[in-house]
């Protein structure tokens, strides 16, 4: 069995597109199936040049408080939010406020307050619509104050940003407390079970993570798994799965499959999951076992940072990557 603190522990289980022009040797003259050939050709590069560009990343800014004395968050808790939200403003800066409006969607301009209506369809951060994807964190705080009496946590962030340019699929991925996919829960205690409910309308590969503030471990795939599978799992479209499980094991990974239960050595402990859906397989991250909790006994890991510089790198290459971010919450 696996434990992750504040994280898991496994329960292991069981041509070139250039035409060639041929010249008569008495007529320079290119034919006109030629010409339209070249017309063609350029009108590729011209679509692809704008499709590029409506991609680019942008550098951008935000910043967000919280009054701790007023709200019922910690102080791990506000600054986690607080930074959601400070996120959301920078993505805004750059590509408008989304505004839902019956049946009707609109991008309003934050600068000029100018709205026009879309059919974009939109990520969501913090159950907040946006224009965009945080795609790289380059610096970040999380400051306390004092102010008439109260206190306060101030976040700033700067990272990089993408405007969505195309539709997102529709990814289900849900935590669960028992191996049916009504046990939705975001909240566990010392020594419960876990398992993650996921569902695609396409083929693809997956790849799960946990992370707290300074590591993160891989769950899926599985530590065993041959090193041809390392770099994601295989799930088919509109197949339902129940992940961490020996006895709902859809991807029939048999002797593979390690189970988890969380666990806390505080009172209260915050984690992220990083459900990672790619069309093609990624390159995973370099990984290590943790010397200390014994060989064999724990999901592989890495830090961090290390963790969010490769994700970084994965999601500028691999646009058709989607990332979706769970927390859980682990009490004693």
């Amino acid at each position: 069995m696996y434990r992750v603190a504040g994280f898991l522990e496994p329960i292991t289980g069981a041509r070139d597109p250039r035409d060639n022009i041929h010249l008569d040797s008495r007529l320079s003259i290119l034919t006109s199936q030629n010409i339209m050939k070249k017309a063609l050709l350029f009108l590729c590069i011209s679509c692809f040049a704008l499709a590029l560009s409506a991609q680019r990343v942008k550098k951008s800014t935000g910043e967000y408080q919280i009054n701790l004395t007023r709200s019922d968050f910690s102080e791990a808790e506000a600054c986690q939010k607080c930074q959601e939200i400070a996120m959301i403003e920078a993505i805004e800066k750059q590509f408008g406020r989304v505004i839902l409006q019956g049946n009707s969607t609109y991008i309003e301009n934050t600068n000029t307050g100018e709205k026009v209506e879309t059919n974009q369809i939109f990520n969501v951060i913090a159950e907040t619509y946006v224009n965009g994807e945080w795609i790289e964190t380059l610096e970040e705080s999380c400051d306390r104050f004092i102010d008439n009496g109260d206190f306060w946590v101030k976040c700033q962030v700067k990272g990089k940003v993408r405007e969505m340019v195309a539709p997102k699929l529709d990814l289900v991925a849900k935590t669960l407390d028992c191996e049916s996919k009504t046990c939705i829960t975001t909240e566990f205690v010392d020594g419960e079970s876990f398992y993650l409910y996921f569902k695609s309308p396409i083929d693809g590969y997956l790849t799960v993570y946990i992370g707290d503030a300074e590591m993160t471990q891989r769950l899926l795939p599985y530590r065993q798994m041959p090193k041809g599978m390392l770099n994601g799992v295989k799930v088919k479209a509109d197949e339902e799965y129940i992940l961490f499980s020996s006895r709902e094991d859809q991807l029939e990974l048999g002797p593979y499959v390690e189970e988890y239960e969380f666990y806390t050595e505080s009172d209260v402990d915050q984690n992220r999951l990083y459900v990672i859906y790619s069309k093609d397989p990624l390159v995973k991250p370099s990984l290590y076992r943790n010397p200390d909790q014994g060989a064999g006994e724990m999901p592989m890991q890495l830090p961090i940072m290390d963790f969010q510089k490769w994700l970084a790198q994965q999601r500028r290459y691999n646009t058709d990557m989607q990332v979706l971010r769970l927390d859980v919450t682990i009490k004693k």
